[in-house]
Order: structure tokens, then C-alpha cells, then sequence
């Protein structure tokens, strides 16, 4: 069964949500739920951020969504919405 985690949005994850119309926003926020029920699924892409730290990319259509799960807190950080 899949551990259900929450998730946490990032100031600059935020303005763009912001930004999108209704229904990207409504894509993106669905994107968020589906990350956080599924918080040991990988990304399309691994990078490392400033921090060394591996983060998930994941294409949402016309957005790149990064995150990585931080399972002390059962929390996904969602640190960016980019539109691609």
C-alpha cells in the first residue's frame, strides 16, 4: 500500500502555480496530490541542487514539477513548477 505523504510548496513553486490558468493549475495541483501518495516513486530526472542533494524532475505536460521526498516528515518539497 502506498504511504500517503504531504506536501509542501516552495515560495517560487507557489508564484507559479499562481500564475497558471484554472486548468493548469488544477493539473498541477493533482500532479502535487498523485507525488505525495506516491512519495518513493522517482522523477523523470534526478539532478543534485545547490545542497548536493538528489531532486526528482517530473514532466506535467507543459511543466517540469521538482521535488524530492523528505521522509523524516513524511512531506514531499515541491521546490519548483516550471513552465517548459
Amino acid at each position: 500500500m502506498a504511504a500517503s505523504y504531504g506536501y509542501s510548496l516552495d515560495r517560487e513553486a507557489v508564484a507559479a502555480l499562481l500564475e497558471g490558468s484554472g486548468r493548469e493549475r488544477q493539473l498541477l495541483v493533482d500532479a502535487c496530490e498523485r507525488i505525495s501518495q506516491f512519495p518513493f516513486s522517482t522523477g523523470d530526472f534526478v539532478v543534485r541542487d545547490e545542497d548536493g542533494r538528489e531532486v526528482e524532475l517530473l514532466d506535467v505536460g507543459e511543466f517540469v514539477i521538482t521535488f524530492w521526498s523528505d521522509h523524516a516528515v513524511k512531506t514531499v518539497r515541491i521546490l519548483s513548477i516550471e513552465r517548459v
